[in-house]
């Protein structure tokens, strides 16, 4: 098993808080810790703590950036081992949740293959990314109200990301 954090990770997540959806989000600021950096809207509140950020709006739309550690050094041969590991995580995260999963892909982020899902539990929807580099796991979380549909600041927080 590559993955340390994921499951501990995956329950942060659920603890974080949430924050309220956005149409408007052109102006940008720029969230910084020692390991990453990515753009949110400027008018969302940041908060960095460590190597973990949170940028919200409100009670239930936000963005962050989780590092857990994971058990293995990350090397890009493993991924295709990864994505089954990740995808019984996040099963079983939707399922405590009592949701479901609605969406999983693979994607390019900070230059390599990433693993996206969305989880729609009650009100609200996750979408997670997990970006693997050495020892670190970095989850990356929109998260919005399903009635207010997708924020844009979630493809910026993935487009923007970047490892330092």
């Amino acid at each position: 098993m590559i993955l340390a954090g994921s499951c501990a990770g995956l329950a942060l997540l659920v603890a974080a808080g949430c924050g309220g959806g956005s149409k408007h989000e052109a102006k940008e600021q720029t969230v910084t810790t020692p390991l990453y950096t990515y753009q949110a809207p400027a008018d969302w509140t940041a908060t960095v703590a460590g190597r973990n950020s949170i940028v919200k709006n409100g009670p239930d739309t936000l963005v962050s950036v989780t590092v857990l550690p994971t058990l293995k050094v990350y090397r890009p041969k493993l991924f295709p081992r990864l994505i089954g590991e990740l995808d019984e995580v996040t099963g079983e995260l939707a399922g405590r949740l009592q949701g479901r999963l609605t969406a999983k892909a693979t994607m390019l982020v900070a230059g390599g293959r990433v693993r996206q899902y969305r989880i729609t539990h009650g009100d609200l929807v996750d979408q997670l990314t997990f970006v693997f580099r050495g020892k670190q796991e970095f989850l990356l979380t929109c998260r919005w109200q399903q009635k207010d549909g997708r924020p844009a600041a979630c493809d910026r927080q993935t487009s923007s990301f970047r490892l330092r």
